[in-house]
This record gives structure tokens, C-alpha cells and sequence, in this order.
């Protein structure tokens, strides 16, 4: 079946690209804050399993519409020519030319989305462009996409609208939810009957798209924290450098490969939720610019002691046996008993700063004083403040209109988050914390097990955000 045609028309700037490229996802649709920038007609699509399954068009706005009005109301030709006779005796005038080009695509079959800022008030030019749509008797749904929280012409809007257009409904195009397109969508098919089986079956493929998608950022989520909890950086040993040197060069190494890991992830999750041009960090996002490592991070990100103590007790109930946090060879063996974590579970819960012995992942020389060694690092801690900067990301993101193109409002949102793995339950963590004993190394027994935990939760966590 071809699929279904909707022409977006309305005055100029009052969002019919936003609209358009909200519903397609498609972030190259040119929006701009400045009225007639669109001035001939843009097809865009929205594909869904490869397939083409719907196709809107963005039209200019309305040129001349007091002349156009008075010209279909003088036409006395059969109703189902005027559009086309319009065309015809307006073609080769200039001052017609956007009434034209919007009105082209009604030759065809395509329905109407009519685009209306509710925020203003409602004037006489606006009741003269429902009244020509009204007149091309096409199929037609009036969009109030509020460009502010104003809404006290909303009423008056409504009103004037449910005269001449067959349904009416209220669709911000740049908060608009998955659930909400889908919606959107479920009501096109009351608009166009005809295309009513295939605009449902669209919804189920987008809902099962929408799920796909999350579960492959669930995934590479996943793959950060295994890289970063093995990941350990080895320089060999010069003896003419100072020792020193050498051991903050390797941080400097392990910290700039852990901050690479996360720039890794964040460009496939913005693959995964067609974003390639949203930014993965800026400067004003603290969390992002600061180094991951910096005193302030932990204090914003961080779990408390008595969050981590908890979860620990936790993960070792459910398991029977503690966690031991190991970092180069050492361990520190904070979850065997209860009465450790209550008593006080050792100085790798505070706050790690580079430069002082007892890191989170202590350098170290080995056999022959060849290498110097930093990682994996011992502070589950740590894991965590990944997580959270993933999932701050990553829930911005999927949730990100494509009418949205302000990289510095996405930024500025990325900054004012909360923290999110505070928030869980105990159980929750023992769940990422049983995946931290599992895959500290290769080949655990429990780690396809302890990772099908963690997904879960993860996903979880990504749909009921």
C-alpha cells in the first residue's frame, strides 16, 4: 500500500517544520525562528523497517490568502475542480506564488495537518486560511502547537477550528513524547479512514522500534561499564624519568581512555536515536566538562557511603558471600560481614582525588620495576558516577524532540539533571553491584546471569524514566 500523504500548511512560522520534523525524526528539516524561510514545498519521510510509511510535505505559508478566499468563494465550477482551477489562473502570478505552492499538494489525495500557533491571539487572517481549507474539501486535522505557555486564546482557537476542520488536537512538536506521536498518529487514521489499518500497524512497528532501540542502548551502556571496570594502562619503567612522572603520565593515559570510552558510547546511542548532530558535552555542562575524576563530580554524582554499605549487604545476602573490591592485587574485602560495613568499610568510600596514595586504582611497579600500572580501579564508586553520567545523557536523548535544534538548551538540560542511581532501591544496586564482582575479569561463572540482571534493570529504568 503507498503510503499515506498529509500536507503541513498553516501561516508562516507557527511550526509546520517543527511538526514535521518531530513526526519523521528527522533533525535536517531546516527550522527557523524567522517567518517565510520555507517558500516551495519539502517532502520528508518517516521509514519504519526500511520502508517508506508515511510522507509529509512542509508547504510555505499563506501569501495572499483575503484574495485567494474571495477568488474560491466567487467560483461557481464543480467543488472537486477548484483547487486545480485555482492553480491554473494563479500559476504565473508572483503574488500567489506561496498560495500556490501550498496548495499543490491538494491536487492529489494528501489530508491536511493545518499548523496553528494557540499561544496568539486569533485573528481575521486566520479564520480566512480554515475557511479555504475548508473549502478544497480534503480530509482535514488542526494542529494547536502553543509556541508559548500562553493559553488564554486556546478557547477562541478551539472555537473557530471546530467549524471547519474534522478533528481538532493540541500537539506541542517540541515535547512531544514517543507516546504522544503515536497518538498523533492513532488520530490520522480517524482523519483518513483509508489509511486507518496502515497507520495502526505503523504504531505497533514504532512501538516495537521504540523498545529495539532501547534495549541496544541498554547494551551499550553494558559495554561502557565492562570496558571501564577492566581497563588498566601499563607504561614501561624509564629510570632516567623521575618515578613520579611516569605514574601520573599512566593516570593521565587511564583517565583520557575512560573519557574516550564515554564519547564511544555516546555517538552510538546518538546513532541509535538519530541524533548525530546533538552534542556529546559542552561548556555549559559541568558534569561533562569536568575531569571525571574531579573532587566536585564525585560530590554531585557519587552514592553516599551508607547507599553503597547498603546495597553491598545487599548483593551479599542474595549471594552468600561478600564483594571484594579489588585494585592492583589488593583487596580490600569491605562486603565480607556485616559488622565491617557498620563499623566502618575503609577509606575507599570517600571522595578519591588524584595524587594521594590511596586511589581508587593505585599505580604500582611490578616484577623487575619494568611497568608502571594504573587500573582497573578498586572504588565501585566510581562505576556508579559512570552510569550516572550515562544515564543523564542517554535519557535526554532518547526523550529530545528533532524539532529541538538548540545544542545549548540540550546542554543546559544535561547540567540541571538529578543524579539517578542515588534514587534506587537497595535492591537495585546489589543488582549492579553482583554485575561489578562479575565482571571485574573474563570467564565468571555468574556473568551472563548477573548481566541479564543488570539489563533488565537498566532497561527498566531507560522506559519509566
Amino acid at each position: 500500500m503507498t503510503a499515506p500523504v498529509y500536507a503541513a500548511i498553516g501561516h508562516p512560522n507557527e511550526g509546520k517544520s517543527s511538526v514535521i520534523a518531530t513526526l519523521t525524526e528527522n533533525e535536517s528539516v531546516p527550522i527557523s525562528p524567522l517567518p517565510g524561510e520555507t517558500v516551495v514545498c519539502a517532502r520528508y519521510t518517516l521509514e519504519v523497517d526500511g520502508q517508506q510509511a508515511l510522507e509529509l510535505i512542509d508547504t510555505p505559508g499563506f501569501q495572499n490568502p483575503s484574495a485567494t478566499l474571495a477568488w474560491m468563494e466567487a467560483w461557481t465550477g464543480p467543488e472537486a475542480e477548484l483547487v486545480s482551477a485555482f492553480l491554473n489562473a494563479h500559476a504565473s502570478q508572483p503574488a500567489f506564488h506561496h498560495d500556490c505552492e501550498l496548495l499543490g499538494p491538494l491536487q492529489d489525495t494528501a489530508g491536511i495537518l493545518y499548523i496553528a500557533d494557540a499561544s496568539r491571539p486569533l485573528r481575521e487572517v486566520d479564520r480566512q486560511e480554515m475557511e479555504i481549507l475548508r473549502l478544497t474539501g480534503h480530509p482535514r486535522m488542526a494542529l494547536l502547537n502553543c509556541k508559548t505557555d500562553q493559553t488564554r486564546f486556546l478557547n477562541d482557537w478551539q472555537e473557530a477550528l471546530s467549524r471547519r476542520f474534522n478533528l481538532v488536537r493540541e500537539f506541542n512538536a517540541h515535547q512531544a513524547s514517543m507516546t504522544e506521536r503515536m497518538a498523533l498518529l492513532e488520530t490520522l487514521a480517524q482523519l483518513t479512514p483509508d489509511h486507518a489499518a496502515h497507520l495502526k500497524n505503523l504504531c505497533g512497528k514504532m512501538e516495537q522500534e521504540w523498545m529495539r532501540r532501547a534495549e541496544e542502548a541498554t547494551l551499550v551502556l553494558e559495554s561502557l561499564w565492562t570496558r571501564c571496570v577492566r581497563h588498566r594502562v601499563r607504561i614501561p619503567l624509564h629510570p632516567e624519568t623521575p618515578e613520579s612522572e611516569q605514574h601520573e603520565a599512566a593516570v593521565s593515559r587511564y583517565r583520557e581512555d575512560l573519557q574516550g570510552f564515554e564519547r564511544k558510547a555516546r555517538r552510538e546511542w546518538r546513532a541509535i536515536y538519530l541524533h548525530p548532530s546533538l552534542p556529546p558535552g559542552g561548556p555549559t555542562d559541568e558534569l561533562f566538562t569536568q575531569e571525571l575524576f574531579a573532587e566536585n563530580v564525585w560530590r554531585m554524582l557519587g552514592l553516599t557511603r551508607k547507599q553503597i554499605a547498603v546495597g553491598a549487604a545487599v548483593t551479599a545476602a542474595g549471594v552468600g558471600a561478600g564483594i571484594d573490591v579489588a585494585a592492583g592485587g589488593i583487596t580490600f574485602g569491605v562486603f565480607t560481614a556485616a559488622g565491617a560495613i557498620a563499623g566502618g568499610i575503609g577509606s575507599w568510600l570517600g571522595v578519591p582525588k588524584l595524587g594521594r596514595k590511596k586511589l581508587p586504582f593505585p599505580g604500582r611497579r611490578t616484577w623487575g620495576r619494568e611497568h608502571v600500572e594504573v587500573g582497573p580501579f578498586a572504588d565501585p564508586q566510581l562505576l556508579f558516577i559512570l552510569l550516572d553520567r550515562a544515564m543523564l545523557y542517554l535519557h535526554r536523548l532518547m526523550n529530545w524532540s528533532h524539532a529541538r535544534q538548540d545544542s545549548e538548551a540540550f546542554l543546559e538540560l544535561l547540567a540541571s539533571e538529578e543524579r539517578l542511581s542515588s534514587t534506587w532501591s537497595d535492591a537495585d544496586r546489589g543488582v549492579a553491584l553482583n554485575w561489578i564482582k562479575a565482571h571485574r575479569t573474563s570467564g565468571h561463572a555468574k556473568a551472563e546471569e548477573t548481566g541479564q540482571a543488570f539489563r533488565e534493570l537498566i532497561l527498566q529504568k531507560v522506559l519509566t524514566r
